[in-house]
């Protein structure tokens, strides 16, 4: 099978040149070798100030709080110096500021309205897919990835693109989900321990652990903070059915929008109860199905049928809360958003549990036997851009 390639959002930027287009008392603006142009005030400029004095030179933390920052703040010089950097002077402290073009482009705001890049800081809204994923899907070798940094970069940065990717070839053996979650960060321990086992047993305490099929959804949206990640490692597939179906909750926020924007805004206004309860568990929390950024794109869906509380809305919402409920629920059930696939012992999946919503189809007979863990996804994303600063080259965010 093809691997997909994916563009990765890095910057060329220890080279970088710039311009000074215009400098203001509060604002200067520069602009760069493509024509784009961008501003800086000078209270940001002043707040970002670079250097050991202004630094914590191991983890690059302010030793300042902005509650110490005149309230006033000017620019009474700047220029580019010979050595490329911008170089400016601030008032009333007579402060003494150096920026290096590359940092600066890298972490420009004018013009990103406040939703130039996900809530994590990387690249613009992702790209969302559909049943046609199934056409180019890469099975991630667990050798490779475990041996092969190139190859753990790749299997984790689809997971960062896709909110999804697969593994094939991992032992077949009790504990690995926990040990693949190692190489990224850490386990999420929760009511269910470090790890679960996902089977079918005589006195359930989750619909997961029955033959019953599951439809799509996000795990544990009754737990606050909900899982990153959910990990899925086959032991044993001798089952009759059984396929594992994911579904990209982006891609079904943004058909709801098109096709019932009025729909979609109540999904993304009103928070709703989730709860679980056993006889010594009872977790509670309340969220919106669709989480939506300043810009009014999707950055987290929760959806789960299962362990929705009784809904507490104004009786004047509730109505038009359930049509809305009901028609997100059957873009979600659309088999052309539906990727299908059948767990042999040694294949593993990830999801990412606040995008990609996942499901099974029932099965009869045989064994079928899952063992899964949690982890946060702020560590996936950390090793990742650790992993891109040492390959050098980009720019990089505050």
């Amino acid at each position: 099978m093809d691997t997909l390639t994916r563009a990765t959002p890095h910057t060329d930027a220890a080279d970088l040149v710039a311009e000074l287009a215009g400098v203001e008392d509060r604002a200067l603006t520069l602009r760069w070798p493509d024509g784009a142009t961008h501003r800086f005030d000078a209270v940001w400029l002043r707040d970002n100030a670079r250097g050991d004095a202004h630094r914590h030179g191991g983890n690059d933390q302010r030793l300042f709080d902005v509650a110490d920052l005149p309230a006033d703040i000017t620019i009474a010089a700047a220029e580019i110096a010979a050595d490329g950097n911008l170089r400016l002077t601030v008032e009333p402290e007579g402060l003494d500021l150096v920026f290096s073009p590359g940092w600066l482009r890298v972490n420009a705001y004018d013009g990103r309205s406040g939703v130039g890049g996900n809530e994590d800081g990387e690249g613009g809204a992702p790209a969302t897919w559909d049943a046609r994923l199934a056409d180019r899907l890469v099975r991630h070798d667990y050798a490779a990835v475990t041996r092969d940094p190139a190859a753990l970069y790749d299997w984790l940065d689809a997971i960062r693109a896709d909110g999804f990717a697969l593994m094939h070839n991992v032992p077949a053996e009790p504990g690995m989900v926990c040990r693949l979650a190692s190489l990224f960060g850490f386990v999420r321990e929760t009511n269910y321990g470090r790890l679960f086992d996902v089977r079918s047993e005589a006195r359930p305490n989750n619909m997961a652990f029955t033959a019953a099929g599951l439809g799509v959804h996000t795990d544990n949206p009754y737990r606050d903070p909900v899982p990153g990640l959910q990990l899925l490692h086959c032991l044993a597939a001798e089952e009759d059915g059984g396929a594992s179906i994911v579904v990209d909750g982006f891609e079904a926020a943004r058909r709801l929008a098109e096709s019932a924007p009025e729909d979609f805004a109540l999904l993304a206004r009103w928070r709703v109860p989730f709860r679980y309860r056993t006889g010594t568990t009872d977790l509670r929390a309340r969220r919106r199905l669709i989480e939506v950024d300043e810009a009014g794109r999707p950055i987290a869906v929760a959806y789960n049928n299962r362990s929705i509380a009784p809904l507490d809305l104004p009786a004047e919402v509730m109505p038009a809360y359930y049509r809305a409920y009901r028609r997100f629920s059957e873009v979600l059930r659309d088999p052309s958003l539906a990727v299908r696939f059948k767990m042999g012992p040694g294949d593993l999946f990830v999801v990412d549990n606040r995008r990609v919503l996942h499901g099974r189809d029932g099965f009869a007979g045989g064994t079928r036997h899952l063992q899964g863990c949690y982890a946060d996804m702020d560590s996936l994303l950390s090793q990742l851009r650790v992993m891109e600063r040492e390959r050098g080259g980009e720019g990089e965010r505050a």
